[in-house]
């Protein structure tokens, strides 16, 4: 005698159905938003990057309880460091100011918002400093702040990462986006001499670092310092006081990525070898260019180079 038999994928669909329909049936009414006065501002997104596209901005008010209310009375909008058009919350860039950083300001009454806007346009970069303030280094630039100083040398504008006075004397410093690939970059670098004391100085690309090392004469390529399980190191002697031009580029492939890096004296033809290569395993696909610097003594940088 054969049974009725009902499969056990056919009650969990009709439990779902069921489900989805009381759900439907259940549903909450939207929550009104509290009509509270405001006490305090958000403006959001709080930081933006953008290569020239309109940035569309947020303002949001919390009552005295932390509340989300819409009652925030007019806005007041203002910016500053930035060059462009301004209009109804939305700032659009002016493509022919290059890169630059800059913020925006929402205020109502005595509550104000501030967001942080940083516009890098699309490759090439050029950078000379020249037009860049002394002690001052470009606003759009990650990492520099307190670090690095534009100063004058022999006639000329460059950049100078000096010994800290506490903290540590390594630093990063990243130009655009994160999410940046398949580029070059290139700069003039000089170091100098304090006693024994010497720097390392060099460049980044795709969370790589291609490293001209004082105190062991050696160029190195890594993509951590404290973990060197993939880096190339060879000697290389370099002196101090003399400029030097580094050339920088990752080539990611399927399955590995290969790192070039080229160190030549400024003014002298360019090498038609690369000076060191380095092979990872586990590709680094992707990532900010950058600058590096060791400063046991003064490092210079001059004619940044991104294409």
């Amino acid at each position: 005698m054969m049974r009725n038999f009902i499969p056990l994928y056919a009650i969990l669909v009709v439990c779902i159905l069921a489900a989805g329909c009381a759900s439907k049936e259940m549903a909450p009414e939207p929550v009104k938003m509290p009509a509270a006065p405001a006490v305090s501002l958000l403006l959001t997104p709080a930081e933006t990057l953008t290569s020239g596209d309109p940035v569309a901005l947020r303002v949001i008010g919390f009552d005295a309880n932390g509340k989300q209310t819409s009652a925030i009375g007019a806005i007041e909008w203002a910016h500053t460091g930035l060059t462009g058009a301004f209009e109804d919350g939305t700032f659009t860039p002016d493509k022919s100011a290059g890169a630059h950083a800059g913020t925006v300001t929402a205020q109502s009454g005595d509550m104000k918002a501030t967001a942080r806007v940083r516009v890098i346009p699309s490759l090439p970069w050029t950078e000379d400093f020249e037009t860049v303030e002394l002690e001052k280094i470009p606003t759009h630039w990650i990492g520099a702040t307190g670090k690095f100083f534009v100063r004058e040398k022999d006639g000329n504008k460059v950049l100078v990462k000096t010994p800290v006075q506490r903290g540590l004397n390594r630093s990063n410093v990243y130009l655009g986006p994160s999410t940046m690939k398949n580029y070059q970059i290139q700069i003039d670098l000089m170091g100098t001499q304090n006693k024994r004391r010497l720097p390392d100085l060099g460049l980044i690309a795709n969370r790589y670092t291609l490293d001209m090392q004082g105190r062991h004469q050696r160029l190195q390529i890594r993509s951590w310092a404290s973990d060197l399980r993939m880096a190339k190191t060879i000697d290389f002697a370099w002196e101090v006081d003399v400029w030097y031009t580094m050339k920088m580029m990752v080539e990611v492939l399927d399955d590995k990525a290969v790192i070039r890096g080229k160190v030549w004296r400024t003014g002298e033809p360019e090498p038609s070898e690369w000076t060191i290569t380095a092979e990872d395993p586990l590709p680094n696909r992707e990532g900010s260019p950058g600058i590096y610097g060791y400063s046991a003594t003064e490092i210079y940088y001059d004619n940044l180079k991104v294409w």
